[in-house]
């Protein structure tokens, strides 16, 4: 059984289509767009126009969370003792190679060797 070959579109053709999807999802979004794809604003939509109003999306589309923003109580968080326990330790090459190891300060002494 054959099948019949596509048909092909023009350019033109297929660029209305998609501007055609394209108006219909941003009007899905609540915005006031005309037929050339163009959004038109609140204040110069007249009443017969056929068109919502445009919205506001911040309340459609949540804001994303930032990380300036001082949590708790807004005090210093007090790292000291991380400086403290840091002391003990020191970082030293690993067997003469690249990466480098965390090492006990009462083991420096036979750090990268085999004991």
């Amino acid at each position: 059984m054959s099948q019949m070959p596509k048909a092909k579109i023009s350019k033109q053709q297929h660029f209305e289509y998609v501007l055609g999807k394209h108006i219909k999802w941003m009007r899905s979004l609540g915005l006031n767009v005309d037929d050339k794809g163009d959004i038109i604003k609140s204040k110069d939509i007249s009443i017969n126009s056929g068109y919502y109003p445009t919205t506001d999306l911040s309340d459609v589309q949540p804001q994303p969370k930032l990380s300036n923003k001082i949590c708790g109580n807004g005090k210093k968080v007090d790292n000291s003792w991380k400086i403290e326990a840091s002391k003990n330790f020191t970082v030293v090459p690993a067997y003469n190679k690249g990466p480098y190891m965390v090492v006990n300060k009462s083991d420096l002494k036979t750090a990268g060797r085999k004991v």
